[in-house]
């Protein structure tokens, strides 16, 4: 944390000056990351995410996301020869870009020219190609709320967090909803199919007893008998000697 320390100094006079100096915050470990691809570091504005990038034409363009606060790997994904890493002013978007410098060697990138777009947890939200490609920027941002209006988001973050859950549960159900429609007609059809085969099974009914002379669905046609059939799995012999008084 920041430390302020009350310097004094001759003034005119004899007088004495004082002035507030701020310290150097404190450095404290956090974590240590072993065996990374990664040749950049990449903070995210609202801090606690960071992503260790590998870039360059030699790099895989692996991105790891990590949670500093919780400590643990959100997600690790590629964006093959990625040149650029840029998050949003609001810290909730990163943009990976391939591209191609305004001077020679841009027939490198052609094929790999755009953007990729992911969420702050490592999803993937949206991916664009270009034939050319030269820039990628952020709209810059200021502060949406005033001092205020930030007091009154933290004061009410429960029911700003029950309300978001809310929308989420209801966006994952939409969502789940549309990936299974199509096992869902499946089923239905499978089951319509079932009943029509049923209903044309039992209308031949009075044919089969026509040829069969009997019912065989009717179980009084038939005589049920029990077995049972006792099997020795294992067996043991042992001589007790009894001792008389």
């Amino acid at each position: 944390m920041n430390k302020k320390v009350e310097v004094t100094t001759p003034g005119r006079k004899g007088k004495k000056a004082t002035k507030s100096v701020d310290t150097v915050q404190e450095l404290n470990l956090v974590a240590t990351l072993k065996d990374r691809q990664c040749n950049l570091l990449y903070w995210s504005p609202a801090g606690n995410m960071i992503v260790l990038a590998s870039l360059g034409e030699s790099s895989s363009g692996s991105l790891e996301f990590y949670d500093v606060s919780a400590g643990e790997v959100l997600a690790v994904r590629e964006h093959y020869r990625a040149t650029k890493v840029m998050w949003d002013p609001s810290g909730r978007t990163l943009a990976t870009c391939v591209v191609q410098p305004l001077a020679g060697g841009y027939f490198k990138f052609a094929m790999d020219n755009g953007y990729i777009l992911w969420g702050s947890q490592g999803k993937q939200m949206f991916q664009q190609a270009y034939e050319q490609f030269y820039q990628f920027s952020w709209r810059p941002r200021k502060c949406l709320l005033n001092a205020a209006e930030k007091a009154d988001v933290v004061k009410n973050l429960k029911k700003y967090e029950r309300s978001f859950d809310k929308a989420d549960k209801e966006r994952a159900r939409l969502l789940h909803l549309e990936e299974t429609k199509e096992k869902r007609e499946l089923r239905s059809a499978f089951r319509e199919r079932m009943r029509e085969l049923c209903d044309f099974y039992n209308r031949q009914r009075g044919e089969r007893v026509n040829m069969n002379g009997y019912d065989s669905e009717d179980e009084s046609n038939y005589v049920i008998t029990e077995e049972k059939q006792e099997t020795i799995v294992t067996s043991e012999e042992k001589m007790v000697q009894s001792w008389s008084d």
